[in-house]
Formats: C-alpha cells, structure tokens, sequence
C-alpha cells in the first residue's frame, strides 16, 4: 500500500514536471526572444557552463555557509525564547510587538539595513535570521501550548516539574511543529539570503552571480541560477526531512 501510493506520488510529480517544460518550451517558442524567455534546452546549456566553472563550488559553499550560520542563530533563539514564550504569558507578551515588527517590515528595508550596518559577507545572514526567526518562534509557542492537557495532569499527578518536565513532555511535543517549521524556515531561508546577496554583492556567492548574469543580459544564465537554487533548497529541506525527532506519542 505504502509503496503503491509513493510510486504514484512519484509518477505525478515527474508528470508536472514534463509539463511545465512543454508549456515552458511552447512560451519559448512563441515569443522567440532567447533574451525574453530562453528555451529549456538553452538553459540547460547555461547550466553545464555554470557548473563546470572553476568556482561554482566555491560559489555554492559560501551561500550554503550563509543559510546554515543564519538558519542556527534563528533556530537557537527561536528554541529558547519559543520555550519561554509558550511557557510563559507575560515573556510571550513581551515579545510580541518584536516579532510583530519583524513580519511588518518589509524584506527590502531589512536588507538595506544590514547593509548599513554589516559588510557585504554578513548582510545577508542577519536578512535571513531577521526573515525566518518569526516562522520558527511561532512554531514553537504553538507547540508548547497545544501539549496535551492529560499529559500534563499526569505531570502534576506525578510531581515533576522543571527541567524535567520539559525534557520529557514539552520538548517531545514540539516534535511535529518544529520539523514542519524548520522545513519551511530553511527553503525560505536560502531565498532570502540569495536576494540579499544580489545586492550586497560579497565575492563568490550565489546573488552575485544572479547580478553579473542580469548585466550581461544573459537570461538563461538567471534561469539556470535559479534552478540551481530551488536544487539545492530541495536538498536542505529534505536532509531536514530526514531528522528522526522523538514525538511525545512515541513515548
């Protein structure tokens, strides 16, 4: 059964596939304009070239290194003040209007921001740490205040409190938010910190590569970073996908 239905799973998603690269071929064909919309098989040509450059991995690893230093500092202060917040209502309060801010402004200003305060090399960290800390702070309070309430009457039944009912109850909880949470934080994460590289320009990052391809007005060169990227947000997702955390109806 389980089986059967990830063969389908499988055969749908290759099924999209093979047709957005007919519609997409089929819109290359009728405007004709490599500069407007490059053909598949064009862009696919673009794609060797990019990769069989001498600094692609150069250029893969240092905005790997971004997402990953931004997706742990946003993660670790989520974990601890998500904790906090959920536990306590007078912490949660305390920080809304913080993480109100943070989803009100815009992505634009926050990236012009830390370019005024940060090198071209840490710009984009603190713009992607400022974007996802939300999604994962939120996740967490949630999780925190939908443990089950019988769980917590045995706690009291039981008398354990403190460190170790949050290592045994809560932390088990978060289980599901967190990894949905994380999943989305990190796609997100890597989108955002390649848009704040297009215009911090550090040297040898993913963004940069974006711009220089845009000012030679080499489209297919766009398209082919761009799936690239998408590539390599699969890729993260999915190792996050792949974390075994223990649920607490899992014991």
């Amino acid at each position: 059964m389980t089986t059967s239905i990830w063969k389908n799973s499988i055969s749908l998603k290759m099924l999209s596939a093979v047709i957005l690269l007919l519609v997409w071929q089929m819109l290359a064909m009728a405007v004709d304009r490599e500069i407007i919309i490059p053909s598949p098989a064009t862009t696919l040509a673009e794609m060797i070239r990019i990769i069989t450059q001498p600094n692609f991995l150069l250029i893969i690893i240092n905005t790997l290194r971004r997402a990953v230093i931004g997706f742990f500092i946003a993660l670790t202060c989520g974990l601890g003040l998500g904790i906090a917040g959920g536990y306590s209502k007078a912490v949660y309060h305390l920080l809304k209007p913080l993480v109100l801010m943070n989803r009100a402004v815009p992505t634009m200003a926050i990236i012009l921001l830390a370019l005024i305060w940060l090198d071209s090399d840490r710009a984009p960290i603190l713009v992607g740490f400022v974007v996802i800390f939300p999604i994962l702070y939120e996740s967490i309070v949630q999780g925190i205040r939908n443990v089950d309430g019988k769980l917590i009457e045995m706690m009291n039944l039981y008398e354990i409190k403190g460190f170790q009912r949050l290592k045994d109850l809560y932390l088990p909880s978060l289980a599901s938010y967190l990894q949905s949470a994380m999943i989305a934080a990190m796609g997100l994460n890597l989108k955002i910190i390649v848009a704040a590289e297009v215009l911090s320009q550090p040297v040898f990052s993913i963004g940069t590569s974006f711009q220089i391809e845009r000012v030679h007005l080499n489209t297919a060169g766009v398209f082919a970073w761009a799936f690239i990227t998408v590539i390599l947000a699969a890729v993260l997702e999915a190792s996050i996908g792949l974390i075994k955390f223990k649920r607490a109806d899992q014991g």
